[in-house]
């Protein structure tokens, strides 16, 4: 019992920390591109944006849905990607971080592009309208993966 709790936990903990990453990556190139308009942009707004972005775009609800849009995305990638990864791992001997780091890459690819084909052709997540934010966010997909494969490998669960 308490190895499922500390996998769930672990996950939970990796969701969290892809949809702060995915969050903050969105922020800063709106950011950049407030810049590239003269816009000044001190450090307290730098850092301001981020924390207000992470709480209302992964911890608030996004009506009319009861739930956050960027959580859940990436909660329903990660656990489609993950639990193909577990079944992967019966048969191949890779090291769990790895394998998840792919998988959680993998999740991000499938969440950056089919949620235009779902919203009619609108990048759901601003920092993914450019190949450099699609490649970024899939980086940011990978960090979450191989996060929770490392905690799965340090843990012997």
């Amino acid at each position: 019992m308490i190895d499922q709790t500390k996998k769930v936990f672990s996950l939970a903990l990796s969701i969290l920390f892809v949809s702060f990453l995915v969050g903050a990556q969105t922020t800063i190139s709106n950011l950049i591109w407030l810049t590239s308009i003269d816009m000044p942009i001190t450090l307290g707004v730098f850092f301001s944006s981020i924390y207000h972005d992470f709480v209302f775009m992964s911890l608030t609800p996004a009506p009319p849905a009861p739930f956050p849009l960027l959580l859940s995305s990436i909660t329903f990638g990660f656990f489609i990607s993950f639990s193909v990864t577990w079944i992967v791992l019966k048969w191949i001997d890779v090291q769990k971080k790895y394998a998840y780091g792919i998988a959680g890459a993998l999740a991000l690819v499938s969440i950056v592009y089919l949620m235009p084909l779902i919203f009619f052709g609108v990048d759901a997540f601003a920092g993914a309208r450019t190949l450099i934010g699609k490649v970024i966010l899939i980086i940011c997909g990978y960090l979450g993966g191989y996060f929770f494969g490392f905690i799965l490998n340090r843990e012997k669960i």
